[in-house]
């Protein structure tokens, strides 16, 4: 991510991916590291949503399908990017990855700019708000609900 842009906004910074034809965000804070897509290991049986697990310098971490988990085809390929996710008591333990298209950059927003979503059944809690950027409105992820996700 060394050619990312990061505003000088203060506010939350936002890591900006790309999962088919939309843009995605989710808290810098979170994303312990970016790693491009390596063979990955099925395992049989597993939820829906886990693609597979990374071995991660000996570390097994389930890896979350970006596209499925928003409606989207699975289609990936050696340009697609994995987002390392931190633990929630341990910001230097990886738990999980969110397989993705592309990363593409970093943002600031103030607390203000982002339009919490109503909590409902239909729309679920994949996603804690939306902000724009560049024009277009760009979904957040919840962290806290990808990190129920793969446990």
């Amino acid at each position: 991510m060394g050619d990312a842009h990061v505003s000088s906004l203060t506010g939350q910074t936002l890591v900006l991916c790309r999962i088919g034809t939309q843009d995605y965000a989710l808290p810098l804070d979170a994303a312990l590291r970016i790693v491009p897509l390596p063979a990955l290991t099925v395992i049989p049986d597993s939820r829906p949503e886990i693609c597979g697990w990374l071995n991660l310098y000996g570390r097994h971490v389930p890896v979350l399908d970006g596209r499925r988990l928003v409606g989207d085809p699975p289609h990936y390929d050696l340009s697609s990017h994995i987002v390392i996710i931190n633990g929630e008591q341990d910001a230097a333990t990886p738990v999980l990855g969110l397989l993705v298209d592309q990363v593409y950059g970093l943002i600031s927003h103030l607390p203000t700019a982002m339009h919490p979503l109503k909590r409902t059944e239909a729309a679920g809690n994949l996603f804690c708000g939306i902000i724009q950027h560049d024009h277009r409105s760009c979904p957040v992820f919840d962290v806290a609900e990808l990190r129920r996700m793969a446990a």
